[in-house]
């Protein structure tokens, strides 16, 4: 049958509130929802990917036995004002998959976190060929590259975005 070999956490997150506004528990369910979620989705990957690849390690003789990627925004490097829970989630994120990576890659897990930088639409439109918004094919070619590289040259962060995104 089929073994996993990829999984990619991408959810549209999105919290914007004066800080003074903001609530605790909103604070914290957005924490809880976002980076508890990419939590729980990165534990089941690795059962599911050592359950089908096993742990042996890439020093004794075992291949790359998957890639786990991350789709992130430019939250994660620096915010806005109001953007504080968001802020905080997108970049707790960040750390996770640089944890993960530094803690199975020698397992032959490919840990990535890509940095969406700009809209990602489902489209093939006028805004994609001009390079206003990325065409979410595109991010999937993009996917599919990191998926392919072997444990001789991982990239661990990618920063993607349209032609015309100002950065």
């Amino acid at each position: 049958g089929l073994k996993l070999r990829i999984g990619i956490f991408s959810i549209k997150h999105s919290s914007k509130k004066p800080f003074l506004e903001e609530t605790h528990e909103e604070f914290t369910k957005s924490l809880i929802d976002y980076v508890g979620g990419a939590f729980a989705f990165s534990q089941e990957f690795l059962r599911l990917l050592f359950e089908h690849h096993g742990q042996t390690a890439l020093a004794d003789g075992a291949g790359k036995k998957g890639t786990l990627i991350f789709t992130g925004t430019l939250g994660a490097l620096r915010t806005n004002a109001q953007f504080a829970a968001y802020g905080a989630g997108r970049s707790s994120v960040r750390m996770l998959a640089q944890s993960l990576a530094k803690e199975y890659s020698a397992l032959g897990v490919h840990v990535v976190h890509t940095i969406a930088n700009g809209a990602i639409k489902d489209e093939d439109g006028e805004d994609q060929r001009r390079g206003k918004t990325m065409s979410a094919e595109a991010v999937g070619k993009t996917y599919l590259w990191l998926s392919e590289q072997g444990p001789e040259l991982w990239t661990h962060e990618l920063d993607l975005r349209p032609a015309q995104e100002k950065f």
